[in-house]
């Protein structure tokens, strides 16, 4: 699968894998994005056990305007990848292609 990265984002999010397919006749791109979360205390009023981290997948379109969908959110990075791979093998079907990572 394509690119790996490491590179820290904002609140200690680090980008583990990014891939961007484009689609021969739209004009917006599809970017697949791996996110390893850090553990962290649940914010006031939420409920949900996210305290042990996990792995975040989100998928964002680019065009004119950038809209982010989560996929998902899980605890074993095997998962969040296998995740990434499926949504990537969906696109392909929509004739998107992988966009060569820049050197």
């Amino acid at each position: 699968m394509g690119r790996a990265a490491s590179a820290p984002l904002l609140d200690g999010h680090v980008l583990i894998l990014q891939e961007t397919y484009e689609h021969p006749t739209q004009v917006s791109k599809a970017r697949i994005n791996v996110y390893e979360e850090p553990p962290m205390p649940n914010p006031p009023g939420i409920d949900t056990p996210t305290t042990g981290g996990g792995y975040l997948v989100t998928e964002e379109r680019v065009g004119t305007t950038k809209v982010i969908a989560t996929l998902g959110f899980f605890d074993r990075k095997e998962d969040a990848l296998a995740r990434a791979r499926a949504r990537a093998d969906e696109l392909k079907t929509q004739l998107y292609r992988p966009v060569p990572a820049a050197a």
